[in-house]
């Protein structure tokens, strides 16, 4: 009966050295069992950037349809598609044979006219001579200057004819208005056209230029803007702004600018182009990542931060407003002040009340607090 005893004492003295010796750890054993953290510093900015694009097309500086003031027959096409064109140089040529054929008509005509006047004066001459001997009329004399006249009459209006059918044939040659490329063709060799028909399209090879259609509530802060950059495919250039809008657009509920492309540009009528802004908005608040945000009750939207109370660091619950965000970061505003640590992730591990360890993070970088789009 001692043995047993003797034995159960033993044991029991045994377990309670062991209860002992765990209620008996060291602080640093216990600090080391939080659940670690990481966190930053809130920097506060007055402001925040939205980087835009508005999107338009490229167009040449000017387009012209360009047709034929004759009616006729297109006899020679003498560009195509895709072809670059001096000013002056011919494009298209129509069929001038009956202006051919009516010009030497009217040739044969002033001959004839040419040949009677010669007469005229002849006789004029003739009954001159004879009235100096006093066998002459003043009646046919008379006759003679009024038929000469007459027929100087018809000579000046065949003149004129001929210049008015050189001209139609000038005017059967359509030229180019300015250096440029053809970019459409509306005719083909033998069709007949009539007046004003449009022929080809001719694209100017300078001044290209962009439309943009912007929000009319921008409007304001593009035209007080002076830095544009436009963005064409993988590159971007330097634009100069042409006109600062008319009216707003009935479709598109846009306004449309017209900027300048520098004459270096490698743009084709027609490509998109992005009008690159950044939009300024001065309101103060604080960048934080993505990680460092979870959803409240109602919508809204919370951050865990952390507070030192009796030597511990003690993680509260904070309500934000959420004023811009990307992909990454998010500008927010609410109850935050600066300098405060903010956890930046894993807040799923959290609840507001539990103590935590913090680990030393550096501030969010100033690209990610100042830019938007990332």
């Amino acid at each position: 009966m001692k043995r047993i005893t003797v034995a159960g004492i033993v044991i029991g003295s045994a377990l309670l050295a062991g209860c002992n010796t765990s209620s008996t750890s060291p602080p640093d054993q216990q600090f080391n069992q939080l659940l670690s953290v990481n966190t930053l510093t809130l920097d506060p900015s007055d402001h925040y950037s939205v980087e835009r694009e508005y999107v338009g097309m490229v167009q040449a500086g000017q387009q012209a349809n360009l047709g034929v003031e004759l009616g006729g027959k297109v006899a020679r096409i003498l560009v195509d598609v895709g072809d670059s064109v001096n000013a002056g140089e011919p494009l298209l040529v129509l069929d001038t044979q009956l202006l051919i054929t009516q010009a030497d008509e009217l040739r044969a005509q002033q001959s004839q006219i040419t040949a009677q006047l010669d007469l005229v004066e002849a006789n004029l001459k003739r009954q001159q001579s004879l009235k100096k001997k006093g066998f002459s009329a003043d009646s046919e004399i008379d006759a003679l200057n009024s038929q000469r006249n007459a027929l100087r009459a018809n000579y000046r209006q065949l003149t004129a004819s001929l210049a008015a059918n050189q001209l139609r044939q000038d005017k059967s040659t359509v030229y180019a208005p300015y250096d440029g490329t053809v970019s459409a063709r509306f005719v083909s060799k033998g069709d007949v056209i009539n007046t004003g028909s449009p022929t080809l399209t001719l694209l100017a090879s300078t001044s290209k230029e962009a439309h943009i259609g912007i929000p009319a509530k921008q409007l304001g802060k593009l035209i007080s803007h002076s830095d544009w950059q436009l963005r064409v495919g993988p590159d971007s250039y330097p634009v100069t702004l042409l006109n600062p809008g008319a009216r707003v657009d009935s479709g598109s509920r846009t306004v449309k600018l017209r900027f300048a492309l520098p004459e270096s540009a490698e743009v084709i009528d027609g490509q998109l182009a992005y009008l690159q802004f950044s939009d300024v908005h001065d309101k103060p608040g604080y960048w934080i990542p993505l990680s460092a945000m979870t959803d409240g009750l109602r919508g809204v939207w919370n951050v865990f931060v952390m507070s030192d109370e009796d030597n511990q660091h003690i993680v509260e619950r904070r309500s934000i407003q959420v004023l811009h965000a990307n992909a990454e970061y998010a500008y927010v505003t609410g109850a935050l002040s600066s300098g405060e640590r903010l956890i930046s992730d894993g807040l799923h591990r959290l609840v507001p009340g539990q103590a935590v360890q913090p680990v030393k993070k550096l501030p969010l970088p100033l690209t990610n607090r100042d830019e938007a789009a990332l």
